[in-house]
């Protein structure tokens, strides 16, 4: 009885851990708009990519520039992680 409830402790905590993994991903695309003040970026194919002032966003980033953003997902929204221009 003692083993079979540990395992089931044990298990439970698996589940609720496991559920609360958050895994970044990475986009590649061109910049179609910055909106510095609200800090959303729009690629070309309409994903939006947020960031904070934790992130570095390159100052020569423009219109136009080719990106590679490592974002995650977090509140229902697409946070960056980081992003490099794409020489």
């Amino acid at each position: 009885m003692k083993r079979a409830l540990v395992a089931a402790v044990v298990a439970l905590a698996m589940v609720f851990t496991m559920g609360t993994v958050v895994w970044a991903a990475d986009k590649e695309g061109t910049v179609k708009t910055i909106q510095i003040n609200e800090r959303v970026l729009t690629l070309s194919d309409g994903t939006q990519l947020y960031w904070t002032e934790a992130v570095e966003v390159p100052q020569e980033m423009k219109e136009g520039t080719k990106v590679k953003a490592t974002y995650e997902p977090k509140g229902g929204k697409m946070v960056l992680k980081k992003i490099e221009i794409i020489k």
